[in-house]
């Protein structure tokens, strides 16, 4: 509902599921105009140009967020994500309350948990970890993904993204092994590793959310669904207080006693630009000292980002593909590197990237590019029946196979038997709230909207159109029983003239069969006349 439209990319071609673009043909109107074609390549063009700054804006802000306010990284993991609570409410409607049911809610939780525990970890493990060092780590979602696909989904895979998976693993293990141990660039083992966790639950996330409403039979609103799982993320964010008391976190440890005081805190900061860490604060093993008076800056810009890289996301898969967007997410990566390295962008933050970065960048990004080509390459035939690929439509079942010598009778029945077999799904795109972008966009699987028939009202409309002829609504005497607009398809509003019709139809059933003329009313008696004439008496 937030994007009504962006599913129709998404089609069943020869008995495989596949993403495929609209083909324009001359049933597609004025679309096939060379200028309309035109304007939609440059509106993609712009979506795209857009999603790529605003991916490298949200990657390159969050660093200078958890910077900026190094010792309410909890503070910030709840603002992030509460922030979407509100809007999410407002897109669902009164649909929170139709969808909330508690076997939902429970799928719901679930989703909840793996996110905000990923969200927690990503501002945690992103205070220390450097903004290249992050881009780096955050590509190792995608083996975890696959094997966790293997072992809980029984998942296939072409053998390139094995090979591409391997291959992005050796580009993070260098970056480490060759950039040593120092914390000259803001790196520090702890963090880099807490960092690194964060993406085990958002790989279970995304592993999770492709199956869990293949079994829900009924229409299910994205908007509902993010609702809960932000509400569910800000409830694991308070269970998640803990991970902040331990020992290793060092001078970012806080005592659990202290945990809601950060709320007050971190707001007379965020808001209110006081310093409340100024003492005692800076040296090696002492807490950072706050710099409150320009941290709203990098907070706010932060959000935005945020925002406009879901929009864009969303906006580049519905006039594109979901492939668009995994080619941005590549092209990111050097280009947040060279941000990072920037005192333009990064101010005093700015930290080059060295050899040993730029070598794993180099790896990593020959790793993406065999991943992506190994999933273009693997034929129909390979993929599993529940093959859930962010660039696939779904199916349940199995379309049932024609008779070796079909009949006439079973040939018109054989698609109606396959409909009714088949329950179409389709990958919804989700927002990312809290943390880095996602390598690849997070989507949900979730039933497609079935088809609503035209009513009676809505057929007589389009054929009045076709026909290029007026209705007897529009007529002087009857034009003030004309409905105030034309009906809508997916409504089936009572047809003021009604009762009209239903006299003459009684009236014809009393003076036996009648002709219909072109408006669809009987005619009265001494039908023989010229159909003009009988439709001026009407009138």
């Amino acid at each position: 509902k937030l994007w009504p439209g962006w599913s129709a990319k998404y089609a069943h071609v020869s008995g495989s599921e596949r993403c495929v673009r609209q083909p324009m043909t001359a049933k597609n109107g004025d679309a096939n105009s060379l200028g309309d074609r035109l304007a939609a390549n440059s509106t993609l063009g712009l979506y795209t140009c857009l999603l790529l700054l605003s991916s490298v804006g949200n990657q390159v802000y969050f660093k200078r967020m958890t910077s900026a306010m190094q010792n309410y990284g909890w503070y910030l993991t709840q603002l992030s994500t509460l922030i979407y609570v509100p809007v999410f409410a407002f897109l669902a409607g009164t649909g929170l309350m139709h969808q909330s049911k508690r076997d939902m809610l429970k799928k719901f939780s679930i989703m909840g948990v793996f996110d905000g525990i990923a969200g927690s970890l990503q501002v945690l493990g992103g205070v220390q970890t450097s903004g290249t060092m992050q881009v780096l780590i955050s590509q190792s979602v995608i083996p975890i993904t696959i094997v966790l696909s293997v072992l809980l989904l029984r998942k296939q895979y072409h053998s390139l993204q094995h090979t591409g998976a391997g291959i992005i693993v050796c580009g993070i293990v260098l970056a480490k092994t060759l950039g040593g141990d120092s914390n000259d660039n803001g790196n520090n083992p702890v963090f880099n590793t807490i960092f690194f966790l964060a993406m085990v639950p958002t790989a279970l996330s995304s592993v999770f959310k492709e199956v869990a409403f293949k079994g829900f039979d009924g229409d299910l609103d994205v908007n509902v669904l993010q609702f809960w799982v932000a509400m569910f993320q800000v409830v694991t964010n308070f269970l998640a207080m803990p991970i902040y008391t331990l020992n290793v976190l060092g001078p970012q440890q806080v005592p659990l006693e202290d945990m809601p005081s950060l709320l007050v805190k971190g707001t007379r900061c965020l808001f209110f630009q006081e310093n409340q860490v100024s003492t005692h604060c800076g040296a090696p093993h002492e807490k950072a000292c706050d710099q409150c008076d320009t941290a709203w800056r990098a907070v706010f810009t932060f959000l935005a980002f945020n925002l406009l890289y879901n929009v864009f996301t969303i906006l580049v898969i519905k006039h594109g593909s979901a492939a668009l967007s995994f080619l941005v997410a590549t092209l990111r990566m050097p280009m947040a590197s060279m941000a990072f390295g920037s005192s333009l962008i990064m101010g005093s933050e700015a930290v080059a990237p060295g050899t040993s970065d730029m070598i794993s960048l180099v790896v990593i990004i020959l790793g993406l590019c065999t991943y992506r080509y190994g999933g273009q390459r693997m034929k129909p035939a390979e993929m599993p029946a529940d093959m859930t690929s962010p660039s696939m439509s779904m199916s349940e079942g199995s379309a049932p196979s024609p008779p070796a010598s079909p009949s006439p009778s079973s040939r018109l029945s054989e698609p109606l038997r396959r409909g009714a077999q088949k329950a179409k799904f389709m990958f919804a795109p989700l927002f990312s709230t809290g943390g880095i972008p996602r390598v690849e966009p997070a989507f949900v699987m979730v039933r497609a909207p079935k088809v609503v028939p035209r009513t009676a009202v809505r057929v007589r409309h389009d054929l009045y159109h076709k026909l290029g002829a007026a209705s007897p609504l529009h007529s002087p005497q009857l034009r003030h029983l004309s409905p105030p607009a034309s009906p809508s398809p997916f409504s089936s509003p009572r047809s003021p003239f009604h009762e009209i019709e239903q006299g003459m139809a009684h009236e014809g059933a009393q003076n036996g069969p009648t002709d219909f003329d072109i408006t669809g009313l009987a005619p009265a008696p001494g039908h023989n006349k010229p159909a003009r004439e009988l439709r001026g008496q009407r009138a």
